[in-house]
């Protein structure tokens, strides 16, 4: 994994977020009563003309890992305004546009203004592969979607001289470079900012966020899964998998490998980073590769960390299987990041250990059969590299030894609690 010079650079300057964040979004910043003010109110939750409020915290992911579960549990605090633990996210997908966002918003927004906590959860925010930059990359979809039409158009003579496949793959580059104009037009132009086929986003899902803030500075909290087992329940969370591969082991086995294989052949040709951003984009051959690699990419958590990291500071990192086995210690961890006062007797706790809460990732409904130990062994060997990276980023935390230990024990509880289908107060 090359470095990325950028990175290191330190955070955005607001005014440059917001300038690229009204190119985008004209909604954001148009001067109405929904707009985003110059400046927040004084106060927990950044509020705006006494009756527009934001989440002063996210739980921004990863899928698979109890994000559902921890944010509901959590609500249940006295502190914490009641909303919905909702998935869609303004960050990474088309819809909620910014008016749709505000709107669902708006019922929490007397919480939020008597001083209670306004939180959010969204599962798919923290790993922003291409897919997930859906909010910014319409120039390219749009692109591709009429060269699409005119591929399809040609007459038959030509389209037997250059197969549609071909016809396609030669306007990739332009496709691009249509996304790339818009990032140049919003003062936030690709790195680097050239002809080359692999450029990053200069103004992606963290420097949306940025801008979305402006100075306040909102508490992020994610929830790190072992990225085997967190593969493993996505196999059986989405159905177009067994539907492909078949609901058994060898399927699954055939699935990682040949997602594996896919990304090793992009990181040939192109940087471990650009093939976990744009992997899609890059060449046809990707773009063919079933589902793109996005479940193996989402397990890759040092690269959206450290892009995370470079625009804000409050940041806490949790471990899904210590949340799994006692959510009371990790409740504690979450509830002192966030300022909130930690319950102090049983009876206290009873409303946030009490309920039974069904997260993401629970098919089949009887718990997941055992990971396959080929596919456990290739995954551990592809991700050591990654996940060396991760506890290295987090040398100076106070629970980096348990970091360390968490790379590579095993985890032995039943599959059902594995999933985290289920956390009661004896959990």
């Amino acid at each position: 994994m090359r470095e990325n010079a950028w990175l290191r650079s330190g955070p955005t300057p607001i005014a440059d977020a917001r300038f690229a964040a009204e190119t985008y979004f004209k909604d954001m910043l148009d001067g109405s009563a929904i707009a985003l003010p110059e400046h927040f109110e004084p106060g927990v939750n950044p509020c705006w003309g006494g009756a527009h409020c934001l989440p002063a915290f996210l739980i921004l992911g990863v899928y698979q890992s109890g994000v559902r579960d921890l944010y509901s549990r959590l609500s249940k605090h006295s502190g914490i305004a009641q909303r919905p633990a909702n998935s869609p996210s303004f960050y990474s997908q088309v819809h909620p546009t910014w008016t749709e966002y505000m709107r669902s918003l708006a019922a929490s927004s007397s919480q939020a203004l008597s001083g209670k906590l306004l939180g959010e959860a969204s599962a798919v925010t923290f790993h922003f592969v291409w897919v997930h930059q859906e909010k910014l990359n319409q120039p390219y979809v749009d692109a591709m979607g009429r060269y699409w039409r005119a591929c399809n158009a040609r007459p038959d003579a030509e389209k037997a001289t250059v197969p549609h496949r071909e016809c396609m793959a030669r306007h990739m580059a332009d496709g691009r470079e249509a996304d790339a104009a818009l990032a140049r037009k919003a003062g936030m132009p690709m790195i680097p900012d050239g002809n080359q086929t692999a450029r990053e986003r200069r103004f992606s899902l963290p420097q949306l966020m940025r801008a979305v803030y402006g100075s306040f500075e909102p508490s992020l909290i994610v929830l790190l899964r072992q990225p085997w087992h967190r593969m493993h329940a996505a196999y059986y969370n989405y159905v177009h998998y067994a539907r492909r591969y078949g609901s058994h082991a060898a399927g699954e086995v055939q699935w990682a490998t040949e997602s594996i294989g896919a990304f090793r052949q992009c990181e040939a040709n192109f940087t471990t980073a650009a093939c976990a951003l744009s992997f899609e984009s890059l060449t046809r051959e990707n773009e063919e590769v079933f589902y793109h690699c996005d479940q193996l990419i989402k397990g890759m958590y040092i690269i959206f960390l450290e892009r995370w990291r470079r625009e804000f500071g409050k940041l806490l990192l949790l471990r899904s299987e210590d949340y799994y086995e006692a959510p009371r210690r990790a409740l504690t961890k979450a509830l002192h990041f966030l300022g909130l006062n930690v319950p102090s007797t049983d009876l206290e706790w009873q409303p946030l250990l009490e309920p039974t809460v069904q997260v993401a990732g629970t098919r089949p409904p009887d718990g997941l059969p055992p990971l396959p130990a080929a596919m456990e062994a290739a995954l551990r060997e592809f991700y050591a590299p990654s996940l060396e990276l991760l506890v290295r980023s987090l040398q100076n935390e106070p629970d980096h030894a348990d970091w360390e230990r968490w790379t590579t024990m095993s985890w032995t509880r039943s599959s059902s609690q594995v999933t985290g289908r289920v956390l009661g107060p004896g959990s």
